[in-house]
């Protein structure tokens, strides 16, 4: 879980391999920290929250991004980590910043925007129709139904 964790965050896991642990996956790159990291999540009871916090934290997570020479020459896959790697911004977060910067972002928590019930939706294309894709919340509120997914993310 920590692996999975820290993949999220870094876009690599401290195993590259992170559908296939033990003999046939690869060995992590930092066997010392993921030990470290496995403990601290234990001791905390197993929260998954914790642990987002505690990566979100450190040092490595908070590095720069910019470019340097240096460390790409001793380091060129940056498998030392001596800067953050640049990702791609993925979609939600880019509409709920565009919808925060407008003044228009709806920070009410909980709740749902899908009006059918519980997994009537699931073999039912057409409870697209029904859905509000057009709500001003965070995106993480919008309904995700695979059966009849939107080509580009509304609202903004």
């Amino acid at each position: 879980m920590v692996n999975r964790i820290w993949l999220g965050h870094f876009g690599e896991g401290l195993v590259r391999s992170p559908d296939n642990f033990g003999r046939l996956g690869e060995a992590p790159d930092h066997p010392e920290l993921l030990d470290w990291l496995a403990s601290r999540f234990v001791e905390s009871g197993w929260s998954i929250k914790a642990m987002h916090r505690r990566i979100m934290l450190s040092s490595a997570y908070q590095m720069s991004t910019q470019y340097d020479p240096a460390c790409a020459l001793a380091d060129p896959e940056n498998a030392c980590c001596g800067g953050l790697n640049r990702r791609r911004l993925e979609a939600e977060p880019m509409r709920d910043a565009i919808l925060a910067v407008s003044g228009e972002l709806d920070l009410t928590m909980g709740g749902t925007l899908l009006p059918t019930k519980n997994h009537a939706y699931v073999n039912d294309t057409s409870a697209r129709g029904d859905t509000r894709y057009d709500s001003k919340r965070r995106s993480v509120y919008l309904p995700v139904i695979r059966s009849g997914l939107y080509g580009r993310l509304p609202g903004v």
